[in-house]
């Protein structure tokens, strides 16, 4: 029987990444919900980051998400309720109402954008992606953007759409000054330590993609593809982020040389193994636990069977990093959170069982 030799939590991440079989699949998560984790842990952390650390050692994870922090929204006045109206550096103002929050858009005349001024780089810290870096061992994602999110957040999701077919040159040039932020602040993360760059942009819901696949085409690949370029100068692998039903849009997410996919979120469709069978041999897949009914609604021993669905389906042969399709979330039972993380402990070593 040959020994296979136990590597450190990055080690373990670069060879998934590399689509190279290291001492067992990798695993971590995007986030985890501050509800869950005082659960996890049987009470409120005092320190958030140290509750998260001595969440990530019981859950044996080897990944961190990191992101940069923005300048804190101000206060601008108060709505007809009373209720406070807060403005951000991208000029979207916000109220908190019972359970949820209002947004409103920052560009309502598409001509507007022309003039509009993009936030930029100085306004962002890297201290957090700093820390993990230096102070721990665990493999660290610095989490930036692309556009897409940001178009529909700047113009108010219907109002996206139409400009990107009325006005499509300005939505092209507010797309390509947004990117040149989010290119520069994943530098800043790479520069800060960061292992990989996340970029999160989600341009999918479940039966497809918000903008048809041209319009993306025309306006958010080629930004994507110059974002991936530009961080891809500081020497570090970079990955994307998008939930939802991705399939029409999979040789344009190549196209963009990204070396990792996050998500694949089963409920929109994203079969892992036929995801596998196609792009295996240029991505690295990460997610594919599903959070519509597995982790939060169901048993621990279905949680545990999905989690060797997953590690069967794409873990041989390497470029598999185990999570969720987004982030443990509030809803997750504590129990299931360990049965997941307790089975692809268990169950993930090299070579792959079937």
């Amino acid at each position: 029987m040959v020994e296979v030799r136990r590597l450190n939590h990055r080690d373990r991440v670069y060879a998934a990444l590399d689509r190279q079989e290291p001492d067992k699949v990798p695993k971590g998560e995007l986030g985890i919900a501050p509800d869950l984790v005082s659960r996890l842990l049987g009470s409120p952390p005092d320190d958030p980051r140290a509750g998260l650390r001595r969440c990530l050692e019981l859950l044996h994870m080897d990944v961190v998400n990191t992101g940069l922090a923005g300048p804190p929204a101000r206060e601008v006045g108060r709505d007809p309720e009373g209720r406070t109206i807060y403005e951000d550096q991208w000029g979207l103002r916000s109220v908190h109402e019972e359970a949820s929050v209002r947004w409103d858009p920052a560009i309502t005349d598409a001509q507007d954008a022309w003039s509009y001024e993009v936030p930029t780089p100085d306004m962002y810290d890297s201290a957090d992606t700093a820390w993990w870096t230096k102070e721990t061992d665990y493999f660290v994602f610095g989490q930036t953007g692309g556009c897409h999110d940001s178009l529909l957040a700047l113009f108010g999701w219907e109002n996206a759409m139409i400009y990107s077919q009325t006005d499509l040159p300005v939505v092209k040039d507010l797309a390509r000054r947004i990117g040149s932020l989010h290119a520069e602040l994943g530098r800043m993360a790479a520069e800060a330590g960061a292992n990989l760059v996340l970029v999160g942009d989600d341009i999918a819901f479940n039966s497809g993609t918000f903008f048809s696949p041209d319009a993306l085409r025309e306006i958010v690949f080629p930004v994507l593809k110059d974002v991936v370029r530009e961080i891809k100068k500081s020497g570090v692998p970079v990955m994307f982020h998008a939930d939802g039903n991705l399939n029409a849009v999979m040789e344009d997410i190549v196209d963009c040389g990204f070396d990792a996919l996050q998500s694949l979120q089963p409920s929109a469709g994203m079969d892992i193994a036929k995801i596998k069978a196609n792009y295996g041999d240029k991505l690295c897949l990460m997610g594919n636990m599903d959070l519509d009914w597995v982790m939060p609604r169901g048993t621990t021993d279905q949680v545990r069977e999905a989690v060797r669905s997953v590690i069967r389906a794409a873990a041989p042969g390497g470029g598999l990093i185990l999570s969720t399709c987004n982030i443990l979330t509030r809803d997750i039972p504590a129990e299931n959170a360990l049965a997941m993380y307790d089975e692809a402990e268990r169950f993930g070593r090299y070579p792959i069982r079937r």
